[in-house]
């Protein structure tokens, strides 16, 4: 718009015709930056509320699980809480460590075909590669405990697994073990007592020790 009039009244015209052109886009343009702006405002103050709430419904969940021997009352209460946290907050971490933690009540009460749905259900939200590892490695162990070996041994990586490499392999030899297969089981319980030891944790799992000392006694035998 220019600035070059003769007279007051020019000017005055002329911004009654710009404002007749544009007056109505530029209130639209501005309401839409507001909506944005509040509306930007308001999910940012949405998602601080739901983190909250999830947040404040996992601290009781882990107060009721760092217990030793639940009462059924409290571990009906810890359920409660963790169908809670995947029903409401289904896109939170909150949500797939109260799977995990319903996975353990399952298998406590040896019920591996939940604790195997709770698992899976972990690995579908497509987790951080910290809890699909150790997701993975839980279900392995359901998997074989289910007596599915082969199944089980399908699902362990191989390979650099980062802190869980030695775990992986150690559950291979007991699978391996489990199937009959003594010396796939030997060459997993090594592998994984290799690992440690290069991880600097020669006696971190006294128990792999005691698996290789006892397939050696038993192949002498």
């Amino acid at each position: 718009m220019s600035d070059s009039y003769e007279t007051e009244e020019e000017q005055i015209e002329a911004i009654k015709k710009w404002w007749k052109e544009n007056g109505v886009s530029t209130i639209v343009g501005i309401a839409l930056a507001l909506a944005v702006v509040f509306g930007w405002q308001g999910w940012q103050t949405s998602q601080e509320q739901t983190k909250f709430e999830a947040s404040a419904i996992y601290q009781n969940l882990m107060t009721l699980v760092s217990q030793e021997n639940l009462a059924d009352e409290q571990l009906a209460t810890a359920n409660h809480l963790a169908d809670t946290l995947k029903n409401d907050f289904g896109s939170s971490t909150y949500a797939q460590f109260a799977a995990l933690y319903k996975a353990q009540f399952a298998v406590n009460a040896k019920d591996l075909e939940l604790a195997e749905k709770e698992l899976r259900w972990v690995l579908a939200q497509n987790p951080t590669q910290e809890i699909t590892l150790q997701t993975t490695l839980r279900l392995a162990r359901v998997l074989s405990a289910k007596k599915q070996y082969d199944d089980a041994l399908a699902l362990l990586p191989t390979g650099d697994a980062l802190a869980y490499s030695s775990l992986f392999e150690e559950l291979k030899g007991d699978i391996y073990l489990a199937k009959g297969n003594a010396d796939l089981a030997k060459q997993a319980y090594t592998q994984a007592n290799e690992l440690n030891r290069s991880n600097n944790k020669p006696n971190n799992n006294v128990l792999l020790e005691l698996k290789l000392q006892q397939l050696k006694k038993n192949k002498e035998a």
